[in-house]
């Protein structure tokens, strides 16, 4: 593995980190208690480290909502696949 790819690796890691502490903040204490300096201080990086990935607290609730979005989705389509017809596909959601 070159380091280029384990830059990136641990860059895509940071992030996943960064959303999941957020939203874990966010389902304890409300959207209110999600800040960027509390963030940084939950998984152990600077603020400026947050920035360098996402522009604000905005855009890091912004990929939280895509997360939860994509996991709703999952789950809908799973709820569906087996189902026979609209009225069971209804009734299956």
């Amino acid at each position: 593995m070159s380091v280029q790819e384990r830059k990136q690796r641990e860059r895509a890691e940071r992030e996943r980190l960064i959303v999941a502490t957020a939203r874990e903040l966010a389902e304890q204490q409300g959207w209110d208690a999600v800040t960027t300096r509390r963030l940084a201080e939950r998984i152990e990086y600077s603020q400026p480290v947050l920035y360098s990935h996402f522009r604000g607290k905005r855009e890091i609730i912004g990929a939280v909502a895509l997360q939860g979005a994509t996991e709703m989705a999952v789950a809908m389509r799973a709820a569906t696949a087996a189902a026979d017809g609209p009225r069971a596909r209804v009734h299956a959601l």
